[in-house]
């Protein structure tokens, strides 16, 4: 958790929330790892609860933001409880049971509900270019990547509709990324390096941008805040993410369903 702190700091991320603009005065957030970006629905006035796997992470959110109901799973949510909105960040590419996740969710989010999510995504540039040498590709729970097209229809056949659907990316995302590609073959050949150590830092700066603490605890602190500091300022340099985004081919795939 230090290292998260690190990162993002020791205050909720209101600016974040209050950018989302997400409806109701329920939420649920699952996957909300440090609890900033629930922390911050809290302050904003918002009822809050949580699914969390990790025991640390739930342990941390009771402990820093007084935040009481976080289950551990779905299963653990009173019955008949419901959200006006639901959050999952970076949550969904973890999930093998992509028709399940969306029916709990359904199952919990009040009628005219928002659930947002947002993930990589399947046909973002570097995916397309990259392939499994891409960043988010190593990360060894990573199993589910949705193109806009699929994510759409699984979201129909779990009956929910499709408010909108879109997609975002960071100021040189490409670039980076294709950096850290070709580092990461040079070192395949020479025979150093583990599978994932490439996916640290982008998923350290995804994480960082979308709202949600990374969880590959072992990339260094400095390198984290330096890396969300490089984002941050160059935005103006960069016009072609922007470009990327309006296209439906930058990194990240981003959704607003609605029961």
């Amino acid at each position: 958790m230090d290292s998260t702190v690190a990162l993002v700091g020791d205050q909720p991320l209101r600016a974040f929330w209050d950018q989302l603009a997400l409806p109701g005065c329920s939420v649920l957030e699952i996957g909300p790892g440090s609890g900033h970006l629930l922390a911050a629905a809290g302050q904003a006035g918002c009822s809050v609860e949580a699914v969390e796997s990790s025991a640390v992470h739930r342990e941390y959110i009771r402990n820093a933001w007084g935040i009481d109901s976080v289950h551990a799973t779905m299963d653990e949510i009173p019955a008949g409880r419901t959200f006006d909105t639901i959050v999952a960040i970076n949550v969904f590419e973890h999930i093998y049971d992509i028709a399940g996740f969306l029916r709990a969710v359904r199952g919990v989010l009040a009628p005219g509900g928002t659930f947002f999510l947002s993930t990589p995504n399947a046909t973002s540039l570097e995916a397309s270019v990259l392939r499994t040498w891409w960043s988010m590709c190593k990360v060894h729970d990573h199993v589910s990547f949705p193109s806009s097209a699929g994510l759409a229809a699984a979201a129909r056949e779990s009956g929910l509709s499709v408010g909108r659907i879109w997609s975002t990316g960071l100021p040189f995302e490409f670039p980076v990324s294709a950096l850290i590609a070709a580092r990461d073959r040079l070192r395949a050949r020479r025979g150093i390096g583990k599978p994932t150590e490439a996916a640290e830092p982008t998923q350290a700066r995804a994480c960082a941008l979308a709202g949600r603490p990374p969880e590959a605890d072992s990339v260094n602190p400095a390198a984290k805040a330096a890396l969300a500091r490089f984002y941050s300022m160059s935005a103006p340099f960069d016009p072609a993410y922007r470009v990327l985004g309006a296209l439906g081919r930058a990194g990240s795939v981003k959704a607003r369903l609605i029961r």
